[in-house]
């Protein structure tokens, strides 16, 4: 009795849990905690702006054009950062490039917490911009090292898995701000002082982890499991090969750029969220300002069961089928964000609605990129789509500006006016994925309709 339940508990685990080495999932761990103290930096200057907005007395406007240089500044360096991690080695050896890139922007993060630097907030934004340019390197280096620590077959899910780092493991992080804050009478700098430098432990376990001969294991385990591994035998002939001409290869490659477009188009209305609806429910709906804060970030709940589901569905129907899915959920979320404003009930299950798809794209438009890739470039490719989806950060400016139009932050059109352009932005999402990418995995590679050429997208047709 005891023995077929165990084998029966086995099978079940088998059917969902995709097939893995046990060193991927070691991997997994890792990537997860970097990536979450990444995404945390990021999300440090929200969570104090009230105390830096009062401190250094910044209107709103002008807060707004910092937030979008500070947003964009993370797409400033990724396309070179890119091309750099793929010179210095792919697989273990990612980790070289990797340090440098985690300590660069742990440094800067540092650097803002020592008062007599940061005494203007010119010094302040100097070192938050040279933070991020630091961190989208780092992100195009961390998506590349998940991808190749795991199976091809698994890259959806594992890239699903470790983007959740971003609204989960930011979310942990918002703890330990409230404490800091609390412990310190809320005093900002101590933030950027503790919180940063508990990546190093990790930094240090990833550094002996990542080795030669437990790279080679795993990729000895999973063609024993019948798998693929991103790398292969071909590594030192690709090493050997035409960077020039790789890039521009990748240039050309529509699965690449108009990922790249729609990636800038995703991020522009993740970040518009985060902008246009704190003030919507305060000034509009009316709440108090402290629930308007909390009931805003309801969507990020859902939003990392999101990334899972359909990083997972996506290595087996598809990326473009579930990024056609999702975008088309996202057009008809957002033209519901309005009725936030009708209670708390409307504002709770429209954020759970939008948010299984806020941040489900992400990991499918990496995985995209990654499958279309040149062999040996998926750093540099991810690092042109990088630079396309952090300028979705230009957002919070061109909402600002309609709002202001609109009759300001108390006027209901001028929300109105944003909410439609965001809307529009996922629904021309939808339309460039559908006309010009074709699909990379699943039983429709080879045989979906696009205007571009299978060719194009280096893919052979009805394969």
């Amino acid at each position: 009795m005891t023995q077929v339940k165990e084998t029966t508990i086995s099978n079940r685990k088998a059917t969902w849990l995709p097939k893995a080495p046990g060193i991927s999932w070691a991997a997994l761990g890792f990537l997860w905690v970097i990536f979450a103290f990444n995404g945390a930096g990021r999300e440090l200057l929200n969570r104090v702006s009230p105390l830096i907005v009062s401190e250094y007395g910044i209107t709103a406007s002008t807060w707004g054009n910092i937030a979008s240089l500070i947003a964009i500044a993370t797409g400033f360096l990724a396309i070179i950062g890119g091309i750099w991690s793929d010179k210095i080695g792919r697989g273990w050896a990612r980790k070289k490039s990797n340090i440098w890139v985690i300590l660069g922007y742990t440094i800067f993060l540092l650097v803002i917490g020592i008062s007599f630097i940061s005494v203007s907030i010119g010094l302040f934004v100097l070192f938050y911009v040279l933070r991020n340019a630091a961190s989208g390197v780092g992100e195009s280096i961390e998506v590349a090292s998940m991808a190749e620590w795991w199976p091809a077959e698994s890259r959806g899910f594992a890239l699903g898995v470790h983007h959740t780092a971003y609204p989960w493991g930011t979310l942990l992080s918002g703890f330990l701000v409230t404490g800091i804050l609390l412990a310190t009478n809320n005093d900002w700098r101590m933030i950027f002082l503790i919180l940063p430098p508990l990546v190093i432990p990790v930094l240090i376990g990833y550094w002996f982890f990542a080795t030669p001969n437990r790279f080679r294991n795993y990729e000895r385990k999973t063609i024993e499991m019948g798998l693929t591994p991103t790398v292969n035998e071909e590594y030192e002939e690709i090493q050997q090969a035409d960077k020039k001409g790789a890039f521009k290869a990748i240039l050309k490659n529509p699965n690449v750029m108009v990922v790249t477009f729609i990636s800038f188009l995703a991020m522009a209305g993740y970040i518009g969220i985060g902008f246009w609806l704190t003030p919507y429910l305060t000034y509009v709906a009316e709440f108090d300002i402290a629930k308007a804060a909390t009931y805003s970030v309801i969507f990020t709940i859902t939003g990392g069961i999101g990334q899972i589901v359909w990083g997972s569905l996506s290595d087996k129907f598809g990326r473009k089928a579930s990024l056609l899915f999702n975008f088309a959920w996202l057009t008809v979320g957002f033209l519901l964000l309005p009725f936030t404003a009708n209670g708390l009930l409307w504002l709770v299950l429209i954020q759970l609605f939008i948010g299984l798809s806020t941040n489900a794209v992400y990991p499918v438009l990496y995985a995209y990129v990654s499958d279309s890739a040149k062999k040996g470039y998926m750093s540099t490719a991810l690092g042109i789509q990088l630079t396309g989806l952090f300028l979705g950060g230009l957002s919070p400016m061109f909402l600002g500006y309609f709002i202001n139009l609109g009759g300001g932050w108390e006027s209901h059109s001028g929300y109105q006016v944003g909410i439609y352009i965001l809307a529009g932005f996922m629904a021309l999402a939808f339309l460039m994925t559908l006309l010009f990418t074709h699909e990379t995995v699943g039983k429709k590679r080879g045989k979906d309709f696009a205007l571009v050429s299978y060719e194009s997208c280096g893919i052979e047709k009805n394969k």
